[in-house]
């Protein structure tokens, strides 16, 4: 990309929400097939590392690492990757240091915000980053799931899909709009299976992508469904399995939501 095109990008405002065509990512590339379509769809990723003290896939993981709270403003772990925290400063991007170490009992910035919401367990997320978020306006849900930003495929600033029974039960309780599918048939290594939210993204406002291919989900036409009620298209960036790679974090992104 050159400096003229990158005076185009503008910070993403509404978290998980790109207001045109995302051109900054932050995803793993530990599924190369699926970081290397984003490349052909002319998309920049930047790789999260690892973060210290988790091991396996979850160590990986970008909603394990960061979280983004709009335009600029990215919270990091302080056991995760300095490369990439460098990578993002050089993007202009301001991060803050969680208040305590990210761990696997404890994924403090694993909190999935939509819209003027934040759904997470107030008793492990990042206390300094809710504190933050109600100063702005933010209505704290709290739910027993620890990972919430990976347990929730966000399509919009109140619609949801989760397999998760009590992020399903918040959402109902909270006016979100929100479909239940079956748990599963999400692949992670080490692991049963992941989540709805770690294999997937808005890469614009009417393109969800998803590590692999959507169509495998037995769920797949009530997810096409659910997200064609809201004018939003269903991409497959591989031909692999759905593979929770810990979501797929839109950042920047121009003007225009075409990707043809």
């Amino acid at each position: 990309m050159t400096e003229v095109d990158k005076m185009k990008e503008e910070f993403i405002i509404s978290p998980n929400l790109p207001q045109g065509r995302a051109s900054l990512v932050l995803m793993s590339g530990r599924r190369p097939a699926a970081a290397e379509e984003l490349s052909r769809l002319g998309i920049r990723r930047t790789d999260p590392g690892r973060l210290e003290g988790i091991s396996g896939a979850e160590g990986y993981h970008a909603d394990m690492s960061f979280c983004h709270i709009g335009g600029n403003r990215l919270f990091f772990a302080s056991n995760g990757d300095p490369s990439a925290v460098s990578r993002l400063s050089s993007e202009g991007f301001s991060l803050t240091t969680a208040d305590s170490p990210v761990t696997a009992k404890r994924p403090s910035l694993n909190v999935c915000i939509i819209g003027n919401k934040v759904l997470c367990d107030t008793r492990t997320a990042d206390e300094e980053l809710l504190r933050l978020l109600s100063g702005e306006g933010h209505k704290v849900l709290h739910t027993n799931q620890r990972y919430t930003r990976c347990s929730s495929a966000v399509l919009g600033d109140n619609t949801i899909i989760t397999s998760d029974p009590s992020v399903y039960a918040l959402c109902k309780e909270n006016g979100i709009d929100v479909l239940k599918i079956c748990p599963g048939y999400i692949e992670l290594d080490g692991y049963e299976y992941g989540f709805i939210g770690g294999c997937c993204g808005l890469l614009s406002p009417d393109t969800l992508a998803f590590s692999g291919r959507i169509g495998l989900h037995p769920d797949y036409e009530n997810i096409r469904s659910f997200a064609g009620e809201y004018g939003i298209e269903l991409l497959s960036l591989s031909d692999e399995p759905l593979y929770d790679v810990g979501g797929i974090i839109a950042l920047k992104a121009f003007g225009t939501d075409d990707f043809v």
